[in-house]
C-alpha cells in the first residue's frame, strides 16, 4: 500500500467562499467587502475582515484586496471564435490591448485578459470577476442592442467602459465609433458619385453597431429620395471568407451592386478577392469604401478610399475612462463617441462608366 502524501492532509487555503460559510453572508457581499465596496455596512466589511484575518485568508494571493480593497487589475473580455481556420481574428483586437497597456503604464494596475467566445460567456466571466473579487474594474467589447453583461454591471455598480453602446437607456462609461455617422457619410458619397445599387457589408445585426449601420446606410437613401437597397445587405462573421462569397453572389445577381460599403478591413479584402476573380477592376468598374482601424487598406491594390480610426487610440481612451472610473468619477463623464476621418483614394463615382 502506498504511503500517504502528507500534503494531500493539508487543508485548502480559505476562499470567498470559505468566509462566506463561517460569516453567513453570501458571496457576493464578501466580494463586494474585501473590495471595499460602499454598498456594505461597516459593520459587516468588519465583520468580513475580522473573519478573514482569523481564517487566514489574507496569506493567499488577495492579500492586497483585504488590505486595500484593492485587487490592482484591471480585466479585457477579450472575445475569440470558436470557429476553426478563422482568417483575421484578433488582429484589432492587439490594438486595442497595446492602447489599454499604454493607458495603464505608471499607475497601480496591470491588465488581467480573459478569453470569452461570446456574450454569453462574457457575462458569465463578468459575474465571476464581481463575485470573487478578481479585478477592480472591467473592459469588453462586442455589444449587443440588448446586452446583458452592461445590466450586470449597471446594476451591480461595478467600473466598467464598454467599446460599443448597447441601445438602451442605461448611463455607463464608454467608447464608441460614431458607426451611424460613418455608414450614412459613406453611403451619401456613393449616391452623389451616382451609385443607386449600393450594398452593405455589416455584421450580424445582433450587434448594436450593425444596427447602427444600417441606419445610417437607410438615412443616406432617404435623404437622397431613393428606396434603399436593402436587398444587397449582408451580413455574416466579417471575415475575409464572407466579403468574398457574399459579393461573388451578389455581382452575379439579376441587380447587381455597383458599390460595396465595408464594414472592416478584412471583408474588404474579400470582396477585392471577388472583384479580381470576375475581372472587375476597383475605380473603372465598381467602387469601394472600407472602414480602417489599422491603415492595412492603404496598401490594398488599387488602395481604397477609407474612413479610418486608429484603434490604438480607442484602445487607450478605454484604459484612461477605466482608471477614472475605478477612481470614483461618474459614468456620465466618461463618453466619447469619434468620428473616423475620410481618407480618399479613388473618386467613387460613376462618371461615364457603364454599368450593370
Amino acid at each position: 500500500m502506498a504511503a500517504e502524501n502528507p500534503t494531500a492532509r493539508r487543508s485548502a487555503p480559505p476562499t470567498i467562499k470559505t468566509l462566506a460559510d463561517i460569516t453567513g453572508y453570501s458571496i457576493a457581499t464578501i466580494s463586494k467587502a474585501l473590495r471595499g465596496s460602499p454598498v456594505v455596512a461597516p459593520a459587516t466589511r468588519e465583520v468580513i475582515f475580522k473573519a478573514a484575518r482569523e481564517a487566514g485568508y489574507q496569506a493567499n494571493a488577495r492579500g492586497m484586496a483585504l488590505r486595500t480593497g484593492r485587487t490592482c487589475q484591471a480585466a479585457v473580455l477579450m472575445p475569440v471564435t470558436a470557429a476553426q481556420n478563422y482568417e483575421w481574428d484578433g488582429v484589432e483586437y492587439t490594438q486595442i490591448l497595446s492602447g489599454i497597456s499604454q493607458a495603464l503604464d505608471g499607475s497601480d494596475y496591470r491588465m488581467s485578459v480573459h478569453v470569452v467566445r461570446d456574450a454569453a460567456e462574457g457575462c458569465d466571466v463578468a459575474r465571476r470577476v464581481i463575485d470573487q473579487g478578481l479585478a477592480d474594474g472591467l473592459i469588453f467589447s462586442g455589444i449587443l442592442d440588448d446586452d446583458p453583461r452592461i445590466d450586470l454591471l449597471v446594476e451591480s455598480r461595478f467600473p466598467f467602459v464598454s467599446l460599443g453602446r448597447c441601445r438602451q437607456p442605461l448611463e455607463y462609461a464608454h467608447v464608441d465609433i460614431d458607426n451611424e455617422w460613418a455608414a450614412h457619410a459613406a453611403t451619401a458619397r456613393l449616391i452623389a458619385g451616382g451609385h443607386r445599387r449600393i450594398s452593405l457589408v455589416n455584421p450580424e445585426r445582433r450587434l448594436s453597431y450593425a444596427l447602427d449601420r444600417i441606419d445610417g446606410f437607410t438615412r443616406a437613401f432617404r435623404e437622397a429620395g431613393l428606396p434603399a437597397s436593402h436587398d444587397l445587405v449582408v451580413e455574416g462573421d466579417l471575415s475575409t471568407h464572407f466579403g468574398r462569397e457574399s459579393a461573388a453572389r451578389l455581382l452575379q445577381s439579376a441587380e447587381p451592386p455597383t458599390a460595396f460599403v465595408c464594414i472592416n478591413e478584412s471583408t474588404t479584402l474579400g470582396v477585392l478577392s471577388a472583384l479580381g476573380s470576375l475581372g472587375r477592376q476597383v475605380g473603372v468598374d465598381i467602387d469601394v469604401i472600407a472602414y480602417d482601424d489599422i491603415n492595412v487598406s492603404a496598401y490594398f491594390t488599387p488602395p481604397i478610399t477609407t474612413f479610418y480610426q486608429p484603434i490604438e487610440v480607442l484602445g487607450r481612451t478605454l484604459g484612461e475612462f477605466l482608471l477614472r472610473r475605478m477612481a470614483g468619477e461618474e459614468p456620465k463623464e466618461l463618453r466619447q463617441i469619434f468620428r473616423p476621418k475620410l481618407i480618399e483614394r479613388q473618386p467613387d463615382s460613376l462618371g461615364g462608366r457603364l454599368v450593370g
